[in-house]
């Protein structure tokens, strides 16, 4: 089953892409041969409170924030602060944004083709570059309306100065959150027949408070920077139901049911690196500590209206992944024709994991035993790469680079076992700057996945009454990726990206029937992956002064030859198409702005042994106004889902497996109604 709409997507992003083409005939200001510079006045309008800002607002770039995988290399996202990727990992590349004031940015550099163990092989990568020492800050208040009339709040505090020759800033953060939603479900037999209603509500409630900074300063003719971040996260529900048997809601429930979530996370990193030059050359050093402890508590109490006990299912569960990364570089500074760099990458990853499951039917608790429930997964990494790019003349530049990965991975516990992986890891790709304004890129990269620890271990969600058994077989799948695009900038803020790409890959992970008998997830054959993705900025000046549009898409298609049913399919959990549009106005003055987002996700379908299940949501508008009319500040009211927010899932159930007969369905439909947020924010 394919999603519907990828050809009216590409023919729409092809349209922008000709019809741009006439609206700018110069090179934007401010660029070299691979470099747009954007002075942070060009964001004055935008009122902006943090260096997030200024890069969410850079025309025709799209923040890629990396992955919470293994490692520091394969988590790499596409925006360095002066000139280096910041040695963290957790929050991600955003909250070392947010902690920069938007007043200590000088400048953001859009460089194309960095090719430097810095970039990863990006085609477009953004550096903020700052604005050193003085004393600044931003803070802001947050009170959320959500649609069952309670008020949350939302707060944060910036603040950067020079102490004793250390650049320093730091950022503390609280929110308390609410998601509330109404669903109706629907559980029927293989024909169709009505077997019960479910009426539930679903108020969601998550919790944060996170404190992080940084510190920088020179030292023995190099650059010192340590980062750190440590707080706590919390989501939790009580989702009561009133269950009908055989028909649809009336005044009397038959039945009803209580599940109820918790989960606790506590996390704590600390970064540091240092980097200085080297005749010639610069040699980055990084090492990087990563803590979490996560608690679960999951529990299900169904009764008859009488209160008579029908079913308890109790669940406790606890992660402690632990890692530790020392990664050394060495790049060819300064401007020249061949820019080598070289590195190695030492990784050691932990995972403490156990799960306990408690059942009773009315005759008293019994423990459910699940394979690999009580495990822990040890790997020892080692990683060494090198990449060239060479200028071969003013217009066309190549690429390559080679990367040794080994490993081995150790699981003891209720499973042991043990294995050691090798791999190649090459690259190549060529650009070629066809105009001043226009430049294409082709290439091809090797990956290996980052395998997810806690897959490892057996796991359980009583929503959904979904268990899956631990597999200490795992291994990590492999990717060639293959790819074209384009960028190009025109007058002003008109800029536009597509590109097109091909993924080969092997070893995927899908779930599976276990040699244990129970599902979970295994290196499960090969797969093709392909789409096309692009972005757009379009000026509107010439219709309403200061107005500009916004666009990003996403059109994936996936082949993968299911082992149950022996048919091609789609790989797991993929959301397409994906298309966002947002409209601005920064009213000429500088006192109001105002505008309106689109956006569309598609649908996705998740694969299980004895399942299908398939979700679709509708199309969703938010808007906002802005002003700092009010004493200087800056007041923003947002609308977020103003057509309330509706989703529909649908699960089909087979017997035994998916190459079996239906057996019946689940059908939820859920409502989610508008929130309504006031900010008040500042600088200092």
């Amino acid at each position: 089953m394919k999603p519907p709409g990828g050809r009216r997507i590409s023919r729409v992003a092809l349209a922008i892409w000709l019809a741009s083409a006439g609206l700018a005939m110069a090179q934007p200001a401010r660029s070299g041969a691979d470099t747009t510079v954007y002075p942070a006045s060009d964001f004055a309008a935008f009122n902006p409170q943090s260096a997030l800002d200024i890069v969410e607002r850079t025309p025709g770039f799209v923040l890629v924030e990396g992955e919470e995988v293994r490692g520091f290399g394969a988590a790499s996202a596409n925006v360095l602060i002066d000139g280096a990727r910041p040695s963290s990992k957790s929050g991600g590349i955003a909250d070392a944004l947010r902690r920069i004031p938007a007043s200590q940015v000088e400048r953001v550099e859009l460089i194309r083709n960095a090719n430097t163990s810095e970039a990863q092989g990006q085609a477009l990568v953004l550096n903020v570059v700052r604005v050193r020492g003085g004393v600044s800050g931003t803070w802001f208040v947050e009170a959320e309306h959500t649609s069952r009339d309670v008020i949350y709040p939302r707060g944060e505090l910036t603040y950067s100065r020079s102490i004793g020759g250390w650049q320093t800033s730091i950022k503390a953060n609280a929110f308390f959150e609410e998601f509330p939603f109404e669903t109706r479900r629907f559980n029927r037999d293989a024909s169709g027949r009505l077997i019960s209603t479910f009426n539930t509500s679903l108020p969601s409630t998550f919790t944060e408070a996170f404190l992080s900074g940084d510190a920088s300063r020179t030292l023995a003719g190099g650059r010192l920077n340590v980062t750190g971040r440590f707080g706590r996260s919390e989501y939790y529900f009580d989702q009561p139901s009133d269950i009908f048997l055989g028909r649809l809601p009336d005044s009397a429930a038959g039945q009803t049911q209580l599940t109820q979530y918790d989960s606790l996370d506590w996390v704590g990193e600390l970064g540091i690196d240092f980097t200085r030059p080297v005749a010639g050359w610069t040699w980055k050093t990084i090492g990087l500590l990563s803590l979490k402890d996560t608690d679960e508590e999951q529990s299900d109490l169904r009764e008859r209206a009488d209160g008579t006990l029908l079913g308890f299912t109790e669940v406790v569960a606890s992660a402690r992944p632990l890692e530790l990364v020392g990664r050394t570089t060495l790049a060819a500074a300064g401007t020249r024709r061949l820019r080598p760099d070289f590195g190695a990458e030492v990784a050691y990853n932990r995972l403490e994991s156990a799960l306990a499951i408690r059942v009773d039917d009315g005759s008293g608790p019994v423990a459910l035993d699940l394979p690999s429930a009580n495990v822990t997964v040890e790997e020892l990494r080692a990683e060494a790469f090198a990449n060239l790019s060479w200028q071969a003349t003013s217009t066309l530049t190549l690429e390559g680079g080679l990367a040794v990965e080994t490993s081995e991975i150790t699981v003891a516990g209720d499973a042991d076992q043990s294995q050691t992986f090798s791999f190649l890891k090459p690259s190549i790709a060529v650009a070629w700057r066809a105009t001043p304004r226009l430049q294409l890129r082709a290439g091809a990269r090797r990956t290996v996945g980052q395998l997810d620890f806690s897959d490892f271990a057996a796991s359980a969600e009583l929503d959904d009454d979904q268990t899956q058994a631990g597999n200490p077989d795992l291994g990590p799948d492999q990717t060639t990726r293959y790819s074209v695009s384009a960028d190009y900038r025109g007058t002003g803020d008109l800029a536009l990206t597509l590109e097109a790409f091909l993924e080969d890959r092997t070893d995927v992970l899908e779930q599976v029937l276990l040699p244990s008998g129970a599902p979970g997830l295994a290196n499960a054959g090969d797969a093709t992956y392909r789409g096309l993705k692009g972005s757009a900025t379009l000026p509107l000046d010439r219709w309403l002064a200061g107005a500009r549009l916004t666009a990003e898409g996403e059109y994936i298609e996936s082949d993968f030859d299911d082992p149950l049913t022996g048919r091609t399919r789609d790989l797991t959990g993929i959301y397409t198409p994906v298309v966002s549009l947002n409209f601005r106005h920064d009213v000429p003055g500088g006192l109001w702005n105002w505008g309106v987002d689109w956006e569309s996700r598609g649908g996705s379908i998740d694969y299980f042994v004895d399942e299908i299940s398939t979700y679709d949501e509708n199309a969703n508008w938010s808007g906002f106004v802005e002003t700092r009319a009010f004493a200087g500040l800056r007041t923003r009211l947002t609308l977020t889902d103003l057509n309330p927010e509706r989703g529909r899932r649908l699960r089909t159930f087979f017997d035994p497996d998916r190459s079996g007969n239906v057996i019946g369905t689940d059908e939820r439909r859920t409502r989610k109604g508008t929130f309504i947020t006031l900010r008040v924010s500042g600088s200092f």
